[in-house]
């Protein structure tokens, strides 16, 4: 039978070290405000420990927490778990089938490559308004997982390691939150990305990892606060960028009502773009296929072309706005670019090209000229 068990320091409840003798499954712990001492960590099983505070950390378990490989759930609400050793704040094992939910907490971590929350094993994982701080939250290689992130947050921006790290098998969902830090998935990954009404500094995506971004900002603005790579497919809507969208090697990739500083295709990739604009630079090199409909390319004086296309690259597009502001267009080697204007800041664009015939655009006046 499930007990409800009172832990504090006074005389009707009872003491933290007599209650962790006699847990049993089911329990509720209730902590009066104040800090747990866990030296050597805890494993808990079939268990749920809540804050009695009127704030997580008025309730702080000092220690680290592991699920037990039998557990069928743990639940940890208004509490602060603060490990000051080189320990994973929680942990679940590779045997483990399991839930892990989290109610208005906070994880810190030791700000090292050990992460604050490690996930193996098969494992659900709720953060609700939690804070995951200085540490990542990492699911590994062996995990099946599932993760739900809504009104979270992430606060690890290191420039070593991930904040958000997603390798195995499994399905994310982030509604709501905010990353400081990098998103990663891996070359091993397989998994459903979901962010929706979001923050995030980074997104690096590897392997075949399946993302939907709506409504989201990515904040850095680096030539990739967005990478997409190997075998990726990512539909993102009404989504800004900051920085730059780099896509690589086979991605197939949507992007529809959204604004981006700069995009730069390569390899193989496939790109579909529809009301969206690029406020700086576009570059599409190698075999890259690329469409675009109602699509803005505009340039600034920070590069000397607002778009290029080189190699054997493809361009076509319809109802395109192409604003140079004194920078300069060129579709050279064996590129294609085939456009239908519906509006430009020039009444004659000149386009750097050596293949003449590669060029087609309709709905205003062009002169190629050459380099």
């Amino acid at each position: 039978m499930a007990r409800i068990v009172k832990v504090g320091a006074g005389g009707s409840e009872t003491d933290w070290h007599e209650a962790l003798k006699d847990l049993r499954a089911d329990d509720v712990l209730l902590l009066e405000p104040g800090f747990y001492q866990l030296p050597q960590g805890i494993t808990l099983t079939d268990i749920t420990v809540k804050g009695m505070g009127a704030t997580p950390e008025d309730t702080t378990i000092l220690g680290y927490v592991s699920v037990s490989a039998d557990s069928r759930y743990v639940t940890l609400e208004n509490l602060c778990i603060n490990t000051n050793t080189d320990h994973n704040s929680l942990f679940v094992p590779p045997e483990a089938s399991s839930y892990l939910t989290l109610r208005n907490c906070i994880v810190k971590g030791v700000g090292t490559d050990t992460a604050a929350v490690a996930c193996n094993g098969k494992v659900t994982l709720e953060l609700y308004s939690t804070k995951i701080m200085n540490g990542s939250l990492s699911m590994f290689a062996d995990a099946d997982f599932h993760l739900e992130m809504n009104d979270a947050i992430i606060d690890y921006a290191s420039t070593e390691y991930c904040a958000l790290a997603l390798e195995g098998k499994g399905t994310a969902i982030i509604n709501n939150s905010k990353i400081h830090g990098s998103t990663n998935t891996f070359t091993k990954t397989n998994c459903e990305l979901d962010i929706n009404n979001s923050q995030l500094d980074y997104v690096l995506l590897h392997g075949q990892t399946w993302m939907n971004m709506l409504n989201t900002k990515v904040l850095a603005e680096d030539d990739s606060c967005l990478y997409i790579s190997d075998d990726c497919w990512c539909n993102i809507v009404n989504s800004t960028f900051a920085g730059g969208v780099y896509l690589d090697k086979k991605t197939r990739t949507i992007i529809q009502n959204s604004t981006l500083n700069r995009l730069v295709a390569i390899n193989e990739a496939k790109i579909t773009m529809m009301t969206s604009q690029i406020l700086a630079h576009a570059d599409f090199q190698d075999n890259v296929v690329a469409d675009a409909t109602r699509v803005s390319f505009s340039g600034n004086m920070d590069y000397e072309y607002f778009l290029a296309l080189s190699d054997q690259a493809k361009l076509a597009g319809h109802d395109v706005v192409l604003n140079a502001n004194d920078a300069d267009l060129a579709v050279q080697d064996d590129a294609e670019f085939n456009i239908n204007v519906l509006a430009s800041d020039r009444s004659n664009i000149e386009i750097e090209c050596n293949k003449k015939p590669n060029v087609r655009i309709f709905g205003m006046h062009w002169t190629a000229k050459k380099k």
